[in-house]
């Protein structure tokens, strides 16, 4: 049987544009011969849990139906399995729209389920596939839309890679990624031959896809949100580049405007480097020096007085580090975005939000966080991956170590900087929040010696950061009580996080305050 695949770009809460292209591919289907043509889930309306209250608007679902009468209208001599809002109020995923489908359904079936991109679906969608063609001995086919969702809080990547498994449970035939596009396909008895069209691609190695995922949501959403500009505060750390390349890929360089704002806590190596990334990406870059600011605000605060209190405001140790962080963004980032018609964007990774070490107003500032889903471990990998054949990131910000650079006591310079030992912490964070373990669990097994073990995480380097089992527990709960408390108030107020793990805070990963 001939079967015609429509990796196709769905925008929800777009029903008549998302059945123009239905149509059209219908047309290229009857005109290649098909006898059968393919569409994602939720093809017509997006999917009904992206789209909030808009799913119960009456208007909304009278447009669906009447986008899918005119689907019907062009279904004469062809099957279409289309994922519409038929019976809306149940929720049905996909639905024939036209005459008997036992004849291709004894070859093959189709499965459109698992739609946003993470780091764990290729293993998740290839198990379940695998798993269903050795209990029905026939081929199955795994339908994919292409584009982006957001659920009001978090952004998500629909990455299509429909493929076809054929009765062996071997990948017969893929798609590419993040792209739409079809192709015709001959499934007959189980066995798969193409055709015609979009020829039959490899995925790409993991942190590949992970850095394509990044860049398309952030491609999508900035054209979806008419934000054309972005203002990136340029530290020199690695956070801050890594954003500015996945920007500068996403929306070109020129767009991308890299702002440094040192203080006399900022070191030589990472003002260089912040200089040398806008260099290498050919972007716009200013220094725009804090310090100044920073005094007119301590001192004219200084000399006001409450009524009816004597306390002082002597804008002192974190209380500047705090004001250092919100001046960046808030009044310098946020200015310049102004004048530039422009977005900002917040630069902070999952271990800093998990951690609570960010300061709110300041660095939590943006209109979404692209790294926000990753450990910094990962944000180094994707460093290294974009390094892979020249470097555009500048060795000096992945070898520095990781530090906010606000007090002496982050001195990069000395080998000072942040309090979180990222090659340990990432592992024990990540066994919380990824894999959903309280403290009890990993007290417990630490007290047995298998903590490592069971974290990932490498003993050598845990025996050189804790003395002692109780050094290692105390470290362990201090981290803890931050990550239900404080920083729970203020993850609460981050910008839309960009999901890719399956478990973004703000998203699946799911909390409330109390």
């Amino acid at each position: 049987m001939k079967v015609y695949i429509a990796q196709m770009n769905v925008v929800p809460g777009m029903p008549e544009e998302n059945i123009k292209k239905m149509k059209a591919a219908v047309a290229r289907a009857k005109k290649v011969g098909a006898e059968v043509v393919l569409f994602p889930e939720f093809s017509v309306s997006g999917d009904f849990s992206r789209l909030g209250s808009r799913q119960d608007e009456i208007g909304f679902q009278i447009r669906c139906r009447d986008a899918e009468v005119e689907l019907e209208k062009v279904s004469k001599g062809i099957e279409i399995l289309a994922g519409t809002s038929a019976m809306l109020e149940e929720f049905m995923y996909n639905h024939y729209v036209n005459g008997c489908v036992e004849d291709w359904k004894n070859d093959f079936e189709v499965v459109s389920d698992y739609q946003e991109f993470s780091i764990v679906k290729e293993e998740y969608v290839d198990e379940f596939c695998t798993d269903f063609v050795k209990e029905n001995k026939k081929a199955i086919v795994y339908m994919g839309a292409v584009g982006t969702e957001n659920s009001g809080k978090n952004i998500y990547a629909l990455d299509g890679g429909c493929r076809v498994y054929d009765r062996t449970g071997k990948i017969a035939y893929r798609m590419p990624q993040f792209r739409e596009c079809e192709a015709l396909l001959d499934i007959t008895k189980g066995r798969v031959k193409f055709i015609s069209g979009q020829k039959s691609v490899k995925p790409a190695e993991p942190i590949a896809q992970l850095h394509d995922a990044l860049v398309y949501m952030i491609r999508e959403n900035l054209a979806r949100f008419h934000i054309a500009r972005m203002v990136i505060g340029a530290s020199g750390g690695i956070d801050s580049a890594v954003s500015a390349v996945l920007y500068a890929e996403a929306i070109g360089p020129e767009n991308v405007y890299l702002v440094n704002m040192p203080t006399r806590f900022n070191s030589d190596t990472t003002k260089n480097a912040a200089r040398d990334l806008a260099k290498n990406l050919k972007t716009p870059y200013m220094v725009a020096p804090i310090s100044d600011m920073l005094e007119a605000v301590r001192g004219s605060l200084s000399k006001c007085k409450f009524e009816r209190s004597d306390r002082k405001i002597n804008i002192e140790g974190l209380a500047y580090e705090n004001l250092q962080a919100r001046t960046r963004s808030s009044s310098v980032l946020l200015s310049i975005a102004s004048v530039l018609g422009a977005g900002i964007t917040c630069n902070g990774n999952k271990s800093e939000a998990t951690a609570g070490y960010c300061t709110l107003y300041g660095d939590t500032c943006g209109v979404m966080c692209a790294l926000g889903d990753l450990w910094k471990t990962q944000v180094y990998e994707l460093a290294r991956y974009i390094n892979r054949k020249k470097e555009i990131i500048p060795k000096a910000s992945i070898d520095v170590p990781a530090s906010a650079e606000l007090s002496e006591a982050m001195n990069v310079d000395e080998g000072k900087g942040d309090p979180i030992k990222y090659p340990y912490h990432d592992r024990l964070f990540a066994y919380w929040v990824d894999q959903n373990h309280g403290l009890e669990d990993t007290e417990k097994l630490l007290e047995k010696g298998t903590l490592c073990r069971e974290i990932g995480a490498d003993p050598k380097y845990f025996k050189k950061l804790f003395k002692t089992k109780a050094d290692a527990l105390e470290d362990m709960r201090a981290w803890h009580r931050r990550f239900r408390g404080l920083a729970l108030a203020k993850r609460i107020q981050f910008p839309p996080i960009l999901s890719v793990s399956g478990m973004a805070f703000g998203g699946e990963y799911t909390e409330s305050q109390g």
